[in-house]
């Protein structure tokens, strides 16, 4: 099973939207974004998405009154895991959180299999033990061009997806 992997879309509802079509063209059906959408109005991006969009906090939340009308009203299709998610797909847990050093922390314990974050808007795929440690990069597309990870998780193989060009 394929998951798609997103990070740090801050506001920028053309890039998300761009990336959501790339993932449903693809045919895959599970988008972990793993913070600072920022706006709840983000979540109109993926309204047509045919599957389920998880989503965490970042450190840049915007409204949370707002996020959690707007979740609700999507009537399942948003699965909000707080600051910390955990799923298991192909007998593979993962576990998701923003903040990288905390992310460490948690791939050194031994308990995932795979170790997501965010934050720092940068790609970076890295063995930690038997856990892989991955951020996905940004979908805004300011210190690197914008882009998200697709994870195979029988195999744990990951392929970077670029998005459009960086921006100067």
């Amino acid at each position: 099973m394929k998951v798609a992997i997103m990070s740090d879309s801050h506001d920028n509802l053309w890039n998300l939207r761009t990336a959501v079509k790339m993932v449903q063209d693809m045919g895959i059906s599970e988008i972990i974004h793993l913070g600072d959408l920022i706006s709840p109005f983000m979540l109109e991006e993926v309204e047509g998405f045919e599957g389920t969009f998880h989503l965490i906090y970042g450190n840049n939340n915007g409204d949370h009154i707002l996020l959690q009308k707007k979740i609700a009203a999507l009537g399942g299709l948003v699965q909000f895991h707080g600051w910390l998610g955990e799923l298991e797909f192909d007998s593979k847990k993962i576990g998701f959180i923003h903040d990288p050093l905390l992310a460490r922390k948690i791939a050194k314990s031994g308990d995932y299999d795979v170790v997501l974050f965010g934050h720092t808007h940068l790609w970076l795929e890295e063995q930690v033990g038997k856990c892989l440690l991955l951020n996905p990069g940004e979908i805004l597309g300011k210190k690197e061009a914008p882009g998200f990870a697709v994870l195979e998780c029988s195999t744990l193989e990951v392929e970077r997806v670029q998005i459009g060009p960086k921006r100067d």
